[in-house]
């Protein structure tokens, strides 16, 4: 338990939030992720990455961006940015297209804090 204290106060000072969840999902309704999963299919024609902060210290912007791997090589996608407000809580979310073929095969979205990964969820579309 202490050291789980520990690492939860480093990750609030030195990135100003704590991340209480991060998920991909199929859908987001009031800000509640809908069937989490990393497999999704182009049939679902979206996926989500849901965020649930606390602690958050000041008013700033995060990024989630969404990546696929073609040849061997990770290809950004999409980078979102979206404002996160100081308080005891945030939720927010980010999503991507995924309804054609070429959509098909590995990816992966992270949520970022400036040029910091804080969390990658790597998921794969059918």
């Amino acid at each position: 338990m202490i050291k789980k204290s520990a690492i939860l106060i480093i990750g609030i000072l030195a990135f100003g939030f704590n991340i209480k969840e991060f998920t991909t999902c199929k859908n987001v309704k009031n800000l509640t992720p809908i069937n989490p999963t990393t497999e999704f299919s182009i049939k679902d024609k979206r996926a989500y990455a849901f965020a649930y902060l606390t602690d958050i210290k000041e008013n700033k912007k995060i990024d989630f961006i969404w990546e696929k791997k073609v040849k061997d090589k990770w290809k950004i996608y999409s980078d979102v940015k979206l404002q996160i407000k100081k308080g005891p809580r945030w939720r927010t979310y980010s999503s991507i297209r995924i309804d054609k073929p070429y959509f098909k095969g590995e990816w992966r979205v992270s949520l970022y804090d400036k040029n910091l990964s804080l969390k990658t969820i790597n998921f794969n579309i059918k």
